[in-house]
């Protein structure tokens, strides 16, 4: 433990932190999953299901980038290529998908039966790219309950997404951590300073919006490490 006087002499001095603090450490960015997607070699005519796809965009990029056919599927369709549907019960034959894209959904879904589906539809090979924020030990009960009560989250704990997901074969699991905040910062396109100034304006005046607050602390809490974003690939070795 620092003792008052160790803290007093390093304040009162001109104390030397390690110069890489100041530099970029090439963090990955949002773009990264498009490029691990494109890694794993899909094939022009495979079918993709984008579960959890909200507008489409990632959807109609990919099938238009790789020239795969498919289906995208959300409980709230937000876009035109993207029709209601959920994880848990898939319109798909058996065996039919070459390829899953689970982006950002994990977190609100019934594992169980959503893996079961999974496993169902893939065919042998097939494969599930999953990108997902675990909580981490940094993370407070108090606010775990708080922030899976605001973001209606029910799945933050990785040892039960990799449980559920045990009929597959996880081939790769990437903890970016604050990775794709870090480069968010540094190319602009998210300013902490200004997520924790609202977050201090909403306490002050007394703002009661727990969905709002969620969302200002969601990429804090990242950086500060009390949620690990991941990205986990699986693949199906055999028929069901």
């Amino acid at each position: 433990m620092t003792t008052a006087r160790e803290l007093y002499e390093h304040w009162a001095g001109e104390p030397e932190r390690d110069p890489r603090l100041g530099e970029s450490l090439a963090p990955r960015g949002r773009e990264w999953l498009f490029e691990l997607f494109a890694s794993l070699e899909p094939q022009p005519g495979d079918f993709l299901l984008d579960a959890g796809a909200r507008d489409g965009k990632h959807f109609d990029r990919l099938v238009e980038t790789h020239g795969l056919r498919g289906l995208a599927i959300d409980p709230v369709p937000t876009g035109p290529s993207v029709v209601e549907g959920a994880i848990e019960s898939l319109p798909l034959e058996d065996e039919s998908v070459d390829w899953i894209w689970a982006r950002d959904m994990l977190v609100h879904v019934d594992l169980e039966r959503g893996f079961a589906e999974c496993v169902r539809v893939l065919k042998p090979g097939g494969r599930m790219v999953a990108y997902v924020t675990l909580a981490t030990e940094l993370l407070e009960p108090r606010e775990r309950a708080w922030l899976s009560d605001a973001a209606a989250l029910v799945n933050l704990d990785g040892d039960r997404v990799e449980a559920a997901a045990s009929a597959l074969h996880l081939e790769q699991k990437i903890e970016l951590g604050s990775e794709w905040r870090e480069r968010m910062i540094e190319d602009g396109e998210w300013d902490a300073s200004d997520a924790l100034l609202r977050i201090a304006r909403m306490r002050r005046l007394g703002i009661d919006s727990p969905v709002d607050g969620a969302d200002l602390v969601w990429g804090i809490y990242q950086l500060l490490g009390k949620t690990c974003p991941t990205v986990y690939v699986w693949s199906k070795t055999s028929s069901a």
